[in-house]
């Protein structure tokens, strides 16, 4: 097995632990043994809460590990999820109240100051951002930009780490966007090297053949997170890290 003493994980609901399913983490878990983890998968989580919660935990394992001892695993969400750093303070000062469910407020560092907003949400803060602020393109050019940052973060540091796609709605697929002026150079700085080799959790689970635990629900089972672990993300980090960085038990 490989010899990880931190791992850091993060996603959305996919990745969200405990969760209805036994989700991916806790399978990369169970074969590595490490001595600290952090689980960051946030339910309806966009990529700047992503982005931000493994940057900032890398700060706090950095403090006790070294890079080499560190691995993270991240699956990205959906472009069109936003999130607001504000306080209750201020929403109300605004007049403007926050999404009433489970996701809400969201802490990346010491407060709960981050309020995740989803298209389909009917809050007003939602509402009123998606109908006044939303632009597609633009949810894209953000998107790009946490992921960069992530990518850029982790490689300046030397930390180990995966990314994938939760499904396909996180990076763009329509060439028209992919070659608009303003995300064109940005998509082409991603290092899909360190991508694993799917298109996205979602399509795996399908083509797996194994059926939805609870359809029409699109979330994985657990069965489908034990076939990715095992076939797909364990494969990969040997291949990609076996030989650089770790030692068999």
């Amino acid at each position: 097995m490989l010899r990880i003493k931190c791992f850091i994980s993060a996603g959305c609901s996919f990745s969200q632990v405990p969760n209805a399913d036994i989700t991916w983490p806790l399978h990369l878990r169970d074969a590595f043994h490490p001595e600290c983890v952090y689980y960051l998968g946030q339910g309806a989580a966009g990529n700047g809460i992503i982005s931000r919660k493994i940057i900032f935990t890398l700060q706090q394992a950095l403090q006790i590990y070294e890079p080499h001892e560190i691995l993270v695993g991240v699956m990205w969400s959906g472009h069109d999820r936003m999130d607001t750093f504000s306080t209750p303070k201020n929403l109300e000062h605004h007049d403007l109240k926050f999404a009433d469910n489970y996701c809400n407020p969201v802490r990346v560092a010491e407060d709960y100051n981050y309020y995740i907003m989803n298209h389909h949400w009917d809050d007003e803060l939602t509402k009123t951002y998606y109908k006044y602020f939303y632009n597609e393109i633009g949810s894209y050019i953000t998107t790009i930009e946490h992921i960069l940052r992530t990518q850029w973060a982790l490689q300046s540091m030397s930390v180990p780490y995966f990314m994938t796609e939760y499904s396909y709605d996180c990076l763009p697929r329509n060439h028209h966007i992919i070659n608009h002026s303003d995300v064109g150079y940005l998509y082409n700085m991603i290092d899909k090297s360190n991508w694993l080799p799917i298109d996205n959790m979602w399509q795996y689970a399908i083509d797996s053949g194994i059926p939805f635990a609870r359809p029409p629900d699109p979330h994985p089972s657990t069965e489908h997170h034990i076939k990715f672990v095992s076939e797909v993300v364990l494969p990969w980090l040997y291949r990609k890290y076996l030989h650089k960085y770790y030692r068999p038990h």
